[in-house]
Parts: structure tokens; sequence; C-alpha cells
């Protein structure tokens, strides 16, 4: 029952109805810089691209082959804000939901949004393995600490009010810093209800997952209790999850699913949503898939990933960032917007209550 009243709520929400803040106006330009750090542990470059409340006037930036309107390095406005992490799904990197990330910027949140390094469109080595995962959410945790070291973003960064945006893989990793415990526990029923030649059970992925699946139950928890809210649009890899999985987990959370992966798995995010402990917001947007939700691809990607870039006519596509938009405002604005009403977070268990159960 709660999901279903979830549901409604959001579906309210993205209408503009219980949450007029949702819908005013920008009130900032939007300031743009880079920021890259060389990860030692595991021999990997972190790049970052942030986006936040500026003072100076955008313009037209080009980072090849992507195009974007931003204020490069323009003097932030003065003031703390909430934080937000951008994690993309497996065939983005940090630019491709630029548009997302500005508007965001423009409605008052420093938007981080790292390159997964070996899960990206310029790698993916490290797909359908734990270290997809692992690395995902360390890599949401590092961008943290670079905001909160940094001398120029610190001061606006307001690290008692960080959520998490997770896209497809990102889901999964944004869930992790939640609290999340992955155990495979809906993968055999998963699989028993597809087709063999499913992305998650086809002979190449079985073998992967299996691989993966024996490193699991997670017994160390990948929680950073800085995240105070997390949103998963279009989540993937929700079949290693489990009620048991989540019985750590305590943020606010939005789960957003394209209505064109509904068609093709009906039950697999209302499935995930019944599995939190508390209440979650479930909205789902019409005709979007995983590339929907991307910025509009600069024309050498839209040549060179048609199926990506291509899914949905540029009305579609707008039409589908536009609820997108409204609805991951409103959700953040709700549980970051009011520093007095930020939830706590407890800390997660430790490894050796975890060997225990």
């Amino acid at each position: 029952m709660h999901f279903l009243l979830s549901l409604l709520c959001v579906f309210a929400v993205a209408a503009g109805v219980l949450f007029p803040a949702a819908g005013h106006a920008a009130g900032y330009q939007v300031g743009f810089r880079t920021i890259g750090q060389w990860q030692v542990e595991n021999a990997l470059r972190l790049d970052v691209n942030i986006w936040y409340p500026s003072i100076r006037p955008p313009r037209e930036l080009d980072y090849p082959p992507w195009t974007i309107e931003a204020a490069r390095g323009g003097k932030p406005v003065e003031g703390r804000f909430p934080v937000l992490i951008l994690s993309h799904a497996s065939p983005g990197a940090r630019f491709s939901y630029h548009q997302t990330a500005a508007w965001l910027a423009m409605h008052g949140f420093v938007v981080a949004a790292p390159t997964h390094a070996a899960d990206s469109m310029y790698n993916m080595d490290a797909m359908y393995t734990w270290r997809q995962f692992q690395t995902r959410a360390t890599d949401i945790s590092t961008t943290l600490n670079i905001l909160q070291k940094s001398p120029d973003l610190a001061p606006m960064a307001d690290m008692n009010r960080v959520g998490v945006i997770g896209y497809g893989a990102g889901g999964l990793a944004a869930l992790l810093t939640g609290g999340a415990l992955p155990d495979c526990g809906a993968r055999d029923n998963y699989c028993a209800s597809v087709e063999r030649q499913d992305m998650y059970c086809n002979p190449w992925a079985a073998e992967k997952l299996d691989a993966l699946c024996a490193r699991l139950p997670l017994r160390k928890s990948l929680a950073d209790v800085r995240v105070k809210a997390v949103a998963a649009v279009s989540p993937a890899f929700s079949l290693l999850l489990s009620q048991k999985s989540l019985r750590y987990y305590h943020p606010p959370t939005l789960l957003i699913a394209g209505g064109a992966e509904v068609e093709d798995r009906p039950d697999t995010i209302r499935m995930l949503a019944s599995w939190f402990p508390r209440p979650v917001e479930v909205l789902q947007i019409d005709d979007a898939d995983t590339g929907a939700f991307m910025s509009p691809c600069p024309p050498v990607l839209l040549e060179d990933l048609p199926e990506l870039c291509g899914s949905v006519s540029p009305d579609d596509r707008a039409r589908i960032l536009e609820n997108l938009h409204t609805a991951l405002l409103a959700f953040f604005l709700r549980h970051l917007g009011d520093e007095a009403t930020v939830p706590a977070i407890p800390l997660p268990p430790d490894a050796e209550v975890l060997k225990q159960q």
C-alpha cells in the first residue's frame, strides 16, 4: 500500500500540486569548473565536473565533443548550498547530464559529476564485476572529499546537506552509499521469469554475475553518512538486492523509472520499492529509457551511438527532462532545502556485526 501512496504523491509533486517550490524560477547564473585527482590505490584518475550558483553570466564552453553553457571559473554566489553528486550510467560520462546539472545549479545546488574511469563510455572493463560498483561508490565519497577540501568550493558546499543522483549502474552505487548491502537475493527469481537472452541472464552475463555473486553478501558497508537523500534514475542491477539488503538503509529515496523500460520489466521497479524498510517515492516517466535521461548528444556521439543518443525525438527528450528536473528538484528541496529538516543518518554496522548475520 505505501508503494501506491508514494506513487500518487510523486505524480502530484511532478505536476506541481503539493510543492509549489518545485516550479519556482531559476535564481542563479551557472558557474563551472573541472577538478582532477589521481587515485593512487587503483591507479585511476578521477575527473569531476562542478556546476554551482555563480554571479557571472554564462557563455558557450567547448569541451570536445561537448558544448555547454556556463561561466568557467565564475565567482560563486555567497552562501552555502546543498550538494548533489551525479553518478552517470555505464554508457555515459561526466558531461552526459550537463543540462540537468546546470538546471539544478540554477536552482541553488552545487552539482558534482565524476567520470567513473572503469565504467563509462570510454572504458567498460569493470562491467558486471564487483569492482564496477565498489569503485563507483568510492568515487562518490572521494568526490565529496574533494569538494570538502577545495579552498574555492568548500565555503559554498554544505556537507550537512548532501544527495546523490544515480543513473543506471549509478543507481545501485547511490543505494550503496545509502547503506544497501547486495546479496544477489533476487537474481534466481528474476532470471527464471525472463528470456534467456535478457541482459542479466544470457550466458556471458551469467558467468560474470556468478563471479560477482560469489563475493556477496557484502560484509563491509560502503555507506557514506554524509549522504542524506538518494534519487535512483532508471536503476540497474536491482537483482543483486533483496529486502534483507536494505535493512540498514536510511536515506529518503526517489526511484524514477523510464516507461519504455517498465514495458520490458513491469515488476522490477515495484519490487525494488517494496524492499525498502520505509516508504520510498516512485515516478514513471512515459517513453523514457536510459538514453532519454541524458542531455542531447553532440553530433559525433549521435553518429557513433545512435541507439543510445537517438532513442527518443528531441521534443520527447525535452519533455522527459522537464519531468525529470521537476521531480528531482521537488525531492531534494524537500529533504535538503532546509537545514532544520535534513534527516539524520546513523552510522552503518561494522564488519563484525555483519559477519555474525
